[in-house]
């Protein structure tokens, strides 16, 4: 997901590594599966039409290209399967010419992140509008990551309105390189955001999902079965302003990297600007 496409607002990410109980193939692909499920399945026009691109390589290797991604999905299955490179699933109104540009209106993707493929960043993206203050709308935002990584445990995850940067924000502002926040992600917490998800090591040091829930911090603590926890900030992701964003920032600031944010002239960051190793 590299740039914002009209009509999507909610964009929902996950970081996997080597560590999790299931292997990244599968992941993956129950990562799609799960996406189609809850949020493409229906039969809206502006979902009605569907592609996928899955590259093998970055050297090259095997392209798979797909229209109608729910008919062909056995194929599409297989061919994420040995987690590949890169996959891109878009949906997307019908158009009578097939050269006419149609932008998409929800998308789910995964690509390898860090030198080699150490790690696998997955993607969704839909049209929420109004609908993010909608408690139940939002229940099934959270419903959908639980289940998405399931089997897995995550080096992080988070849920964002209006966020297309596929890497956090703190990550931006304390500007450290990517791959070191890959390298460290079992260390230090990537960031925070509506939902962030945590992986086992930094849920214990953080007094596992009892000791979040005691911090108030949160509306929902959620333990995945593979280990981690996702935890939900707010009931609605329309009611995650700049008083529940600190509150998140004070419970997780033992396991957030040390640095005194700074601004980013390319985005508007979502963070709280004091260094979290003084609190």
């Amino acid at each position: 997901m590299d740039e914002e496409a009209p009509g999507m607002d909610v964009t929902i990410w996950a970081t996997l590594d080597e560590q999790g109980p299931a292997s990244r193939g599968d992941l993956v692909v129950h990562w799609f599966r799960t996406a189609i499920d809850f949020f493409f399945s229906g039969e809206a026009k502006e979902l009605s039409d569907s592609y996928a691109v899955v590259t093998e390589s970055y050297r090259g290797g095997r392209d798979t290209k797909l229209k109608d991604v729910r008919q062909n999905w056995p194929t599409l299955a297989d061919a994420l399967r040995p987690h590949p490179f890169y996959a891109n699933v878009g949906f997307h109104e019908p158009s009578a010419d097939e050269e006419e540009w149609v932008d998409d209106f929800g998308r789910i993707g995964s690509r390898h992140q860090g030198r080699g493929g150490t790690h696998t960043g997955l993607s969704a993206a839909l049209l929420a509008g109004d609908r993010i203050s909608d408690p139940a709308f939002c229940a099934r935002l959270v419903d959908f990551l639980a289940t998405a990584l399931d089997g897995a445990d995550p080096v992080f995850a988070r849920v964002d309105h209006l966020n297309f940067h596929d890497t956090p924000d703190l990550e931006a502002a304390l500007r450290r390189t990517h791959r070191r926040y890959l390298q460290e992600s079992r260390t230090y917490l990537r960031g925070y955001s509506w939902v962030t998800g945590v992986p086992s090591e930094l849920a214990a040091r953080l007094g596992e999902a009892w000791g979040l829930s005691a911090t108030g911090a949160f509306h929902a603590v959620r333990e995945l079965r593979g280990g981690g926890l996702l935890l939900q900030a707010t009931e609605t992701l329309a009611g995650y302003d700049d008083r529940a964003m600190r509150k998140v920032f004070h419970a997780l600031a033992a396991v957030l990297p040390p640095g005194i944010p700074g601004e980013d002239p390319g985005r508007e960051l979502r963070i709280v600007f004091e260094d979290a190793s003084g609190v």
